[in-house]
């Protein structure tokens, strides 16, 4: 079985998202409590910057808060494969990602509200299946 490596991407993210922390402008935030992220709030974290509400600077919240996002996609993957969903090599992580946000789009008003890691675990599963 091949593997992939994220070593590098993840790298390059980190480098990215501290610079992007280290140059933005931030208010300070209350505590939040813990709650589940919904599948609404990943689409919104990708397509307009809503995970990273407290960055002042627009395209820096968009590109943090996308960074945010795919983080999470890539987080569920490692979690649900092999049980919900099979890695089929060569596996491309920008195509992963761009296949769960295309299912986020299609996603019916009255799923939205569902837990975004449950909506990512079926995005997979469904775009790659595992062998029977």
């Amino acid at each position: 079985m091949t593997q992939v490596s994220r070593r590098p991407a993840c790298l390059f993210h980190a480098i990215v998202v501290t610079l992007a922390l280290a140059s933005a402008p931030v208010t300070a935030q209350p505590v939040e409590q813990y709650r589940p992220i919904v599948a609404k709030e990943l689409y919104d974290g990708i397509m307009s910057g809503g995970l990273a509400s407290w960055v002042e600077d627009p395209a820096q919240r968009t590109a943090l808060s996308t960074y945010m996002a795919t983080s999470y996609i890539w987080a569920v993957a490692d979690s649900t494969q092999g049980k919900q969903w099979c890695l089929m090599p060569p596996l491309d992580l920008v195509k992963m990602a761009e296949s769960v946000l295309a299912y986020l789009d299609e996603l019916p008003a009255s799923r939205q509200s569902e837990g975004a890691a449950v909506i990512v675990a079926e995005s997979l599963g469904k775009t790659y299946p595992c062998p029977r």
